[in-house]
């Protein structure tokens, strides 16, 4: 059997492991499935051996096929390690930097602390993915994340910006149906909020469930239900009205995550800077506290 094989072709089978099918391994190598179904037959036959074995609609490596998949993921992560040290020596405050956050926390907090930083730093190009999803700073999905969690991932360096604290609010025109609750979809990772919905509100009281807090906001504002959600965000809707004190087993920290070979690069390091002095403003600390 041939034991030679060109980085490229390495590159092809990492990502069919990865996606589990020849379309998803397309979109990833942005090349068509044809060429990806090509590349790996003429791999295969170089190799004289199969790499993938179907299975239900999906490409599993055969016992050859994940010897080479450990290999091209070692050397996937050499290059994602290099790419990070050479980032991590800029000096220079300009370039693209990476941000990843929650609709939630871009609407209602960050927004305005960006525009701000642009107006002194306009050589940055900001560049924003908002998802509730955990983004891999190790692998440069982003370079920054500010991320609500009880305790942040290791080994990433983390600066805690305060307390979300939550409460509950309802329309404030007109009282919604009596005990309508709008809900967070369980797809969305939020356990403590999961579990207080869960203990105190009966499934059947629940009119509507959406995966995002600015989609509950807006429900909530126009009279489907009460809902939970960040003082922060809720206190400056005037269409919103607070029911009762701020609930202390919603309360989530904030953090800023970098990883620690970024941290001194000049664009990334000028944006966590200002992100952090921006959560340390009285102003910002109050609206998180809901003052």
């Amino acid at each position: 059997m041939q034991t030679d094989i060109a980085w490229d072709d390495l590159r092809l089978v990492l990502a069919i492991a990865r996606a589990e099918t020849l379309a998803g391994a397309a979109r990833t190598l942005g090349l068509h499935h044809a060429t990806v179904y090509r590349r790996l037959i003429a791999c295969e036959r170089a190799l004289g051996t199969a790499l993938f074995e179907r299975d239900r609609g999906r490409h599993v490596p055969t016992a050859v096929g994940a010897e080479w998949v450990a290999v091209a993921d070692d050397m996937d992560g050499a290059v994602v390690d290099a790419a990070r040290r050479i980032a991590g020596r800029d000096v220079t405050p300009a370039g693209t930097v990476h941000l990843t956050t929650t609709d939630t926390l871009l609407h209602g907090l960050v927004s305005p602390m960006l525009a701000t930083f642009r107006e002194r730093f306009p050589a940055i190009r900001l560049d924003v993915r908002l998802s509730n999803a955990p983004f891999d700073l190790a692998r440069r999905d982003a370079d920054l994340a500010i991320r609500a969690a009880d305790e942040p991932p290791d080994p990433l360096i983390a600066q805690r910006l305060g307390e979300i604290v939550m409460a509950r609010y309802r329309c404030a025109q007109h009282a919604p149906p009596s005990n309508a609750w709008v809900g967070l979809s369980e797809a969305v990772p939020f356990a403590a909020l999961h579990r207080w919905m869960a203990a105190g509100v009966d499934a059947n009281d629940i009119a509507l469930q959406v995966d995002s807090m600015l989609a509950m906001q807006r429900a909530a504002a126009d009279g489907l239900g009460d809902a939970l959600l960040p003082c922060y965000l809720a206190d400056t809707d005037a269409q919103l009205l607070r029911v009762g004190a701020p609930i202390p087993e919603l309360t989530t920290p904030a953090w800023l995550l970098v990883h620690p070979d970024m941290r001194r690069t000049a664009r990334v390091r000028a944006l966590r800077d200002a992100l952090i002095d921006a959560f340390a403003s009285p102003d910002v600390r109050s609206r998180l506290a809901g003052g």
